[in-house]
């Protein structure tokens, strides 16, 4: 009798719950992030992130098609690359950058296959263990002007691909590098600009950690975290992009007083930085200042992007053969010309240069 009780019980329960709908799976990919306080941790151990910038999916196929070093890329990326880059560089983190106009439905560069690239990039990288980080970036439209501050456009391409990652362990950008000065006035219009962003991803379930670029193109963060607020406690950062600028921005004084006090106090990660002939470049004395800021970095224990992988004018390593990292053997002053000077060894040695 009891045996079926049992039975009975157990068939009106498998009735019940056929009935549910299926749930969205979780993947849970990757290892474990977490912050407290002002540090991160990895699997519950503290951790200063190490990461470069991934350019090969920064652009939808309409797009793509149109740049032939964009296309050249994607023959580099796969299993040999993620070796080569974690053991030249000593990365644990992918920064995968993605397009805004690619994920809106209303831009005429909307493509439906692009969020499926994106898929794949990003279960790659989670499948060689690594962090991944997804960036919207505006900057790569070339058909349309979109604003340089987050915008509906951004909203709306967040809801197009934000849903399969809601409860994966990938950090979540939300806006790439707002262009405005860092004033009162746009300070307020950062904070506005942001918060319908945080609460329209929360909105959609997510649990991801999300990373909050500064102003003054992500050079400035100082004072703009407390201007929003979040409902899941301890999963919102800073990002910072310290590329020079001559006379404004290559001193630790200026770099403290953009992006330093904040990170003192904070969460914050360089999400991106190289110094090369054709950006980040401020005269001779470039690679003295490269230096500068690598050691001022690691005393604020912080993590560091390399920017990038795959982009020819900021590159991290000399060849995509047997990607050796760049340095400053060859570098002799601001060009416009892409060469082979960077900042690769310095990421590589980081964080004890």
């Amino acid at each position: 009798m009891l045996r079926k009780l049992l039975a009975l019980t157990l068939f009106t329960v498998l009735v019940f719950v056929a009935g549910l709908p299926l749930a969205q799976p979780a993947f849970a990919s990757g290892p474990q992030i977490s912050i407290q306080g002002k540090n991160f941790y990895k699997d519950g151990k503290p951790w200063i992130l190490k990461g470069i910038d991934v350019e090969t999916f920064a652009k939808p196929q309409s797009l793509r098609a149109k740049d032939t070093w964009a296309m050249g890329t994607r023959n580099w990326w796969g299993a040999p690359e993620l070796n080569a880059i974690r053991s030249n560089l000593g990365v644990d983190t992918l920064r995968i950058t993605i397009s805004q106009a690619g994920l809106d439905p209303q831009s005429p560069n909307y493509d439906p296959n692009y969020l499926s690239e994106i898929q794949k990039g990003v279960r790659l990288g989670q499948a060689y263990d690594f962090v991944v980080i997804l960036d919207m970036n505006a900057q790569q439209d070339e058909t349309q002007e979109l604003a340089c501050m987050p915008s509906k456009s951004t909203i709306r391409a967040w809801k197009t691909i934000a849903p399969y990652f809601i409860h994966d362990r990938v950090m979540l950008e939300l806006f790439n590098e707002p262009c405005k000065s860092w004033n009162e006035q746009n300070k307020a219009l950062w904070a506005q600009s942001m918060q319908a962003l945080i609460d329209n991803v929360r909105g959609l379930g997510s649990t991801n950690i999300l990373l909050l670029d500064g102003l003054w193109f992500a050079r400035s963060t100082n004072g703009l975290l407390q201007l929003v607020h979040e409902s899941i406690p301890n999963h919102l950062a800073l990002a910072a992009h310290p590329y020079f600028v001559k006379d404004a921005f290559v001193t630790e004084k200026q770099w403290h007083d953009q992006f330093g006090a904040s990170a003192a106090q904070y969460p914050l990660i360089i999400t991106e930085w190289n110094a090369t002939s054709t950006n980040g470049c401020v005269d001779s004395t470039t690679p003295e200042i490269a230096l500068l800021l690598m050691r001022y970095l690691e005393s604020l224990h912080v993590g560091l992007i390399g920017w990038g992988l795959d982009s020819n004018y900021g590159k991290l390593v000399k060849d995509h053969t047997k990607y050796d990292p760049t340095d400053y053997s060859t570098f002799t002053d601001c060009s416009k010309t892409p060469g082979i000077a960077g900042g690769g060894r310095l990421l590589a040695d980081f964080p004890n240069d």
